[in-house]
């Protein structure tokens, strides 16, 4: 499998050990050291936890096309790097969002949520306190 870095500036030791051990929920996989996505044909692209600034979950949707205009809930965990670079990681469930911010937090608590006076700061602020 061949690992590729999204962030370039902070390496990671061994991708592979790393990724071996991480946490799977859904299509993402949470080491730690870094966050890894599925990359097309084969292996993973991966995002140092240490180069992480910001990280928060919100409510979404994604609209599916048709007649009908259904548009299906989705939760997001978006994670800002790099100074200008962010990455959205969309879960179903509010429960896999949350464990995923979870155990981000758990390697980087000092890590901020949404910036203040945005409205993703409120919802993540509410998500986070109904999970209490």
């Amino acid at each position: 499998m061949a690992f590729k870095s999204m962030y370039e500036k902070v390496p990671v030791r061994d991708p592979k050990a790393d990724y071996q051990s991480a946490v799977k929920i859904g299509n993402v996989r949470i080491g730690k050291e870094a966050l890894y996505l599925p990359s097309f044909p084969m292996g993973a692209q991966y995002l140092p936890l240490a180069a992480l600034e910001r990280a928060w979950m919100q409510k979404s949707a994604l609209a599916t096309s048709g007649c009908c205009g259904v548009q299906l809930p989705i939760y997001v965990l978006r994670v800002d790097y790099g100074g200008t670079f962010y990455q959205n990681l969309t879960f179903d469930r509010e429960q896999d969002a949350s464990r995923a911010l979870s155990l981000i937090r758990g390697i980087r608590p000092e890590l901020p949520g949404a910036p203040e006076g945005t409205a993703a700061a409120n919802e993540s602020h509410r998500l986070s306190r109904g999970a209490e």
